[in-house]
């Protein structure tokens, strides 16, 4: 879940039910996409369905952070719908973030930073890290933002992560079982492990782990995609800070902003577009400039920035909560209630 700074934002849960079920939640509410739609619309953020994979979700904020959810099912030792997780954040957030995920400032020296601040060498033991780092930043029972089944709580798995102790040995694979799971995660038959990418390396220890090949390559699959954005250092256009995600209107005023959209990247090229406006507002692709006469009711319009030159699109949406013109009477309507109040006077004073 992302804490957005939108009013109406609301907590957001994905979960594996136990009928092996995928269960999107916003605040009290289950989400389902219909056959025909693959994007819900929210004040603070999207939830997408990938076109070509509907296994992939997609959830995006707009104060740029994104979420990519697989829905895996692993066979071994029984079938299950496991979820695996990707996130990346806008380039504001540099050197902004914490936690397992390590801080975002192109310093790999300090990702491994413990709860309480202290730095832990990374040519420390598995177990070391394990223990020193990862242990740190177990789920606290009284923060945390976890949806659990009615038989459990956050303090059922706070000790289960307690009692939890993994194995900090590399598992072995025999000759025929090493060369099958390096043919499966694109590892070189003659490689030493040492030359693995991290893709590499995390595929073939879910597959040695799991014995399950399409969880494995969905690891690599992943993998790959987060070496090819650091590599690309490529991050999504970021829409001015200032614009607002909610505002607040009366029917008939006129409405003016300037919604632009920038890239860290000195040779991206933004494209703007409209991907919903309100009735008869007006909106120009070339400055950005949004204009309409507001109407009664709630509105939006959402506005979608592409990079042309990374092919990466980010998107903005303000919720327009419209509501009534404080009535002013016309001045005929005003003699017209003096006269009357004059003769109640004058009848009342008899």
């Amino acid at each position: 879940a992302d804490r957005s700074n939108s009013p109406e934002s609301q907590l957001v849960s994905v979960i594996v039910s136990r009928r092996e079920n995928p269960v999107i939640r916003r605040g009290n509410e289950i989400l389902q996409f219909d056959d025909n739609v693959d994007t819900l619309f929210f004040p603070e953020m999207t939830i997408e369905r990938n076109l070509t994979d509907r296994n992939v979700l997609i959830l995006s904020w707009t104060v740029g952070v994104t979420i990519q959810i697989n829905f895996i099912q692993i066979t071994s030792p029984t079938t299950t719908l496991v979820l695996n997780v990707a996130a990346s954040v806008a380039g504001i957030y540099r050197g902004r973030t914490y936690g397992l995920l390590g801080t975002y400032d192109g310093q790999a020296s300090n990702d491994l930073r413990a709860q309480n601040g202290q730095i832990i060498n990374a040519d420390s033991s598995l177990e070391q890290i394990h223990r020193q780092f990862g242990v740190t930043w177990s789920i606290d029972p009284i923060t945390s933002l976890f949806h659990y089944e009615t038989d459990q709580s956050a303090i059922f798995f706070h000790e289960k992560n307690q009692l939890f102790t993994p194995s900090f040995i590399e598992p072995s694979n025999s000759q025929a079982e090493d060369a099958s799971i390096r043919h499966a995660c694109n590892i070189d038959p003659s490689s030493l492990p040492a030359s693995w990418n991290i893709a590499q390396r995390t595929c073939y220890y879910d597959i040695s782990v799991t014995k399950d090949e399409s969880f494995g390559q969905t690891s690599l699959n992943a993998g790959n995609e987060m070496l090819s954005i650091k590599a690309d250092q490529r991050n999504p256009p970021l829409f001015d800070i200032t614009l607002p995600v909610y505002k607040e209107a009366k029917k008939g005023d006129k409405i003016q902003l300037k919604i632009v959209a920038s890239s860290e990247y000195p040779s991206s090229v933004i494209q703007l577009s409209a991907i919903h406006l309100p009735r008869d507002a007006k909106f120009n692709v070339q400055t950005g400039m949004f204009e309409w006469t507001a109407i009664e009711g709630t509105e939006h319009v959402r506005i979608r920035a592409f990079d042309m030159t990374y092919n990466l699109t980010a998107t903005h949406e303000i919720v327009f909560e419209v509501g009534r013109t404080n009535y002013s009477p016309t001045q005929f309507e005003v003699k017209i209630l003096l006269f009357f109040t004059a003769f109640l006077f004058a009848f009342l004073s008899k």
